[in-house]
């Protein structure tokens, strides 16, 4: 944490490509790393994401899933789970590796990007990092979100806004099970 992101160039579930750098210059940014479309932890964790995106829209940052899948298989998972935001494809896990979020070679799922999350400052800066030792764990998604929203508040302050009257109160972000 504190550590410049690495800039790329990504291409999301339709084909298009998609700049960090020009995504964290309007906001902050949630990456989302996963080791494979259709996962059952992985889907847990896209489809809680998506029921608090309002929540993360109103502290200004943007969410994108990030796995080596293809874009292909990117389009059909983001389709069939109706997931609410992009999801990026890291054919070949080219940036998963250079963050140091690789399965380990002698555990079960080598060469498959570790479940974890990165979330980057307008400046693109690193200011949470979470890469869990089993890709089983859930993140803490309310942490994510205060954190996302203390973002948010510091680039009001910097512009001399004040206080956002607008984010919505940290109980409504992760939804209640059923």
């Amino acid at each position: 944490m504190g550590s410049p992101f690495p800039d790329c160039v990504l291409r999301n579930e339709r084909g298009e490509e998609v700049r960090l750098s020009e995504q964290w210059a309007e906001g902050s940014v949630l990456l989302l790393f996963f080791s494979s479309a259709f996962g059952f932890v992985c889907n847990l964790e896209m489809l809680t994401f998506t029921a608090m995106l309002k929540a993360f829209q109103a502290a200004n940052c943007r969410i994108f899933g990030v796995s080596n899948d293809s874009v292909r298989s990117m389009g059909a998972y983001s389709e069939s789970l109706r997931i609410g935001f992009p999801l990026l494809s890291d054919e070949g896990a080219r940036l998963a590796r250079r963050l140091g979020a690789m399965e380990p070679d002698d555990g079960p799922w080598p060469g498959f990007p570790m479940r974890s999350e990165f979330l980057i400052d307008r400046r693109g800066i690193i200011r949470y990092a979470h890469i869990p030792p089993d890709s089983n764990w859930e993140p803490d998604y309310d942490e994510i979100l205060a954190l996302a929203r203390s973002l948010y508040e510091e680039d009001r302050k910097a512009k001399g806004e004040g206080p956002g009257g607008d984010a919505p109160e940290a109980s409504e972000g992760r939804p209640s099970p059923p």
